[in-house]
């Protein structure tokens, strides 16, 4: 990810996220961001004409570090069942950063805003692509899977399910939920050597 921003625009954008993730995008003001930072109202308003600008510039900041750390994860030459098991983690820990309220009031005051995290989830499904299919390749992974299917068919369920009223509704952790997830998912798709490599990893961070 190119740094598109300038020190005070991140500043900017860290603050207002961290102030969303507390009180909601609908308690969230430009004044009180600017009480935050230190800084006064025009300031944040010369780089974030209005409130909805600015609140869609902090969620873009947020989708663009976690495809920065995809980008990391693909790049670092770690095995591809390792790759997953890693973009699954950040996945799971930003998804914790604001409670699940926070995300419904996101959702149902900025349906724009809301669509655009859709849209960001559905776009990584060429990430899930490459790793799963570098991972058959090594025999790490399922030969009788077309991996470019299931790619689509696990990014549309990762979208599709995981959204905030479904947390809400039946009363699951997010964390645990993701991680779950990700758990059933590689014991379906890779091989008994990929699911070793899995434990293998996992044991050694503990």
């Amino acid at each position: 990810m190119v740094n598109q921003y300038t020190e005070q625009e991140e500043q900017i954008l860290e603050q207002g996220f961290e102030s969303i993730a507390q009180t909601g995008v609908r308690s969230f003001t430009v004044e009180s961001l600017a009480s935050r930072l230190g800084m006064s109202k025009k300031t944040i308003y010369k780089y974030f004409p209005t409130k909805e600008k600015l609140i869609r510039k902090i969620v873009i900041f947020m989708t663009g570090k976690i495809e920065h750390l995809f980008k990391k994860v693909r790049e670092n030459g770690d095995n591809p069942v390792i790759q997953f098991v890693k973009v699954m983690e950040h996945i799971s820990t930003f998804a914790t950063k604001a409670p699940v309220q926070r995300l419904v009031q996101l959702k149902t005051t900025y349906p724009a805003v809301w669509k655009e995290i859709e849209s960001f989830r559905l776009n990584r499904q060429q990430d899930f692509y490459e790793i799963f299919k570098s991972a058959q390749e090594q025999g790490l992974a399922r030969s009788d899977v077309n991996m470019k299917h299931f790619s689509i068919v696990f990014i549309n369920m990762v979208n599709n399910t995981f959204q905030p009223e479904f947390f809400l509704k039946n009363d699951l952790p997010i964390k645990d939920t993701v991680v779950g997830f990700a758990n059933v998912v590689a014991n379906g798709i890779f091989t008994e050597k990929g699911i070793q490599v899995m434990q293998t990893y996992k044991e050694r961070k503990h």
